[in-house]
């Protein structure tokens, strides 16, 4: 059993419903409990800019299996809301991210956590600051608060509303 932390983002199709619908799928899970969930954030796109604003929020679950299943249940999740495969950074029905998997560090098969762009993204940072201000993270050695601090990432992110 661990502590793992999601980020979601949409800017295709319904936002806000495909980001409700990814952690209703997720939550639901017998292998999920969602313990915290941080408001919603309109955000300008990051590495592609011209598209669609996304919306952006994370969460945390407890998750008992590991995370190559929780890669496994997260890219079904995705095709079951109508995830469309695009060119990189661009247009998402809904993406979603193992931000976090406890304090682990892994890079194997198609998962790397924490999240190689984490600590360059507001749109991501915002929420964290919101749900996991103190949590350190296992590479970097310093608090989401403080990388969200020292962030060089000028896009904008502004909170929108509470999800649920």
């Amino acid at each position: 059993m661990e502590s793992v932390v999601l980020g979601f983002g949409s800017n295709a199709g319904n936002r806000l419903k495909n980001i409700r619908a990814a952690i209703k799928i997720l939550a639901l899970k017998d292998s999920m409990d969602l313990i915290s969930l941080s408001g919603i954030y309109e955000t300008e796109p990051w590495g592609f800019k011209k598209q669609k604003n996304f919306l952006n929020c994370a969460a945390v679950f407890i998750c008992r299996t590991g995370p190559f299943e929780l890669m496994k249940t997260i890219k079904l999740a995705e095709k079951k809301i109508g995830r469309v495969k695009r060119d990189k950074w661009r247009a998402r029905e809904i993406d979603i991210d193992i931000l976090f998997f406890g304090s682990r560090v892994i890079n194997k098969k198609g998962v790397s956590v924490p999240h190689p762009y984490l600590s360059k993204r507001n749109f991501v940072l915002k929420p964290l600051v919101e749900i996991i201000p103190e949590f350190i993270h296992p590479i970097m050695k310093k608090s989401i608060l403080k990388l969200s601090e020292i962030s060089r990432d000028n896009c904008r992110v502004k909170p929108v509303k509470r999800l649920f």
